[in-house]
């Protein structure tokens, strides 16, 4: 009690600590069993090549399941600890810290159980504003639970976050959920965060976006036959694949429009036409920057052919002109732009020598040296998709 209340006045200082040296680790051996480490030099090369190339956290979780196994223990005929060097090199790494680490959780309190697996399905890490909704949802204190989960060593406080000492962990934690319900976790976590995403004045981008992710990850089979919500979800990766955009992060908005496609019903063409135009058509796009050609060409002909009105499929065509430039195809290229041109109204080509076109074009030279680029960068883009 005397050492609680002193710990309590004085000022603690955080000591993060970096992965131990296979010398390191005989020190610790060495000095640990009471032995020489000329005797522990080989088993320390072993343990820090199966704890992660020597995280402290790992090899002292290892070095109690190995004597729980018996693999290390004492041998009373000296005595001395002794320990079978063949079978512990024998044991698979991964599942070995995997198993070492699920045993540890399944000794938790059930609460603290529920902590690791609601952060494991979050990710890596989980912020306080996320941490605070998901209470608010499960009707606990999730704060209290993943604070006593941090004394315990398996997450960290971070810069407002609570943080996985190790990606093991995490997937440790991960693995204690039935498969079943994995998903169903991941829908329910990623609608209450949405929720409160939505919610206020102004959208919080990042909850935001670890919702949709969160229902991206838990997919339209857990809906069953909810369409309706199904194709709510499918808007809302619609409009984070925009916001991603607006980011430059085509990347991160191709896997958001493939992931609403995903959530379309068969029939959407019919039931749900807008949003899959727009869906196919952000989908070809973002495939068409990414010069994933194919890809692109896919969503594009899919769209082409279900689309009721030309202007339905003008930006497609555009994107397969420009996938096609782009793989120096330029004659399928110039085929296809002079195509979708002529269903404009267009004649073409039109000969240089064409006065309405020489008209034209002086016209349109007049507009540009007058506009600075400021102004042309700061113009808005239009709706009109035939122009």
């Amino acid at each position: 009690d005397e050492w609680l209340v002193l710990t309590s006045m004085t000022t603690l200082q955080k000591i993060d600590l970096a992965n131990m040296t296979v010398k390191g680790v005989n020190d610790l051996l060495s000095d640990a069993l009471h032995l020489s480490p000329r005797i522990t030099n080989p088993l320390s090369s072993v343990l820090h090549h199966k704890a992660g190339g020597g995280n402290p956290f790992f090899l002292g979780k290892l070095m109690g399941s190995l004597k729980e196994q018996g693999l290390i223990y004492v041998d009373l005929s000296y005595p001395k600890w002794a320990w079978h060097l063949n079978k512990i090199a024998d044991l698979k790494i991964s599942e070995d810290v995997l198993a070492i680490l699920i045993g540890e959780m399944k000794r938790l309190p059930s609460d603290l159980q529920l902590g690791l697996i609601v952060a494991s399905c979050i990710g890596s890490s989980m912020k306080h504003s996320i941490i605070d909704i998901l209470s608010a949802d499960m009707e606990t204190n999730m704060r209290d639970i993943l604070q006593q989960i941090t004394e315990k060593g398996f997450m960290n406080n971070v810069d407002g976050a609570i943080v996985f000492s190790h990606d093991k962990i995490q997937q440790a934690a991960y693995e204690m959920i039935p498969e079943e319900r994995k998903s169903e976790n991941h829908m329910r976590f990623g609608l209450a965060i949405c929720a409160n995403a939505m919610s206020g004045s102004e959208e919080d981008d990042e909850l935001f976006f670890t919702a949709v992710n969160q229902m991206n990850i838990a997919g339209p089979g857990v809906l069953g036959d909810n369409q309706s919500q199904k194709d709510i979800i499918a808007s809302l990766n619609l409009k984070a694949g925009r916001r991603s955009v607006s980011f430059s992060d085509y990347t991160s908005a191709f896997k958001l429009f493939k992931a609403g496609i995903s959530f379309l019903s068969a029939d959407s063409w019919c039931s749900q036409y807008e949003l899959s135009v727009d869906l196919y058509d952000a989908a070809s796009e973002a495939a068409c920057v990414l010069n994933e050609r194919q890809t692109a060409a896919v969503y594009a002909e899919k769209l082409i052919r279900n689309a009721k009105s030309f202007s339905d499929k003008l930006n497609c065509l555009y994107c397969t002109a420009k996938a096609l430039r782009q793989a120096e195809l330029l004659q399928q290229s110039m085929e296809c732009t002079f195509d979708t041109l002529r269903n404009l109204g267009e004649e073409l080509p039109r000969e240089l020598g064409d006065s309405q076109l020489e008209i034209e074009m002086e016209v349109m030279n007049t507009i540009l040296q007058k506009t600075s680029d400021e102004d042309i960068l700061n113009m808005e883009e239009t709706q009109g998709k035939r122009t």
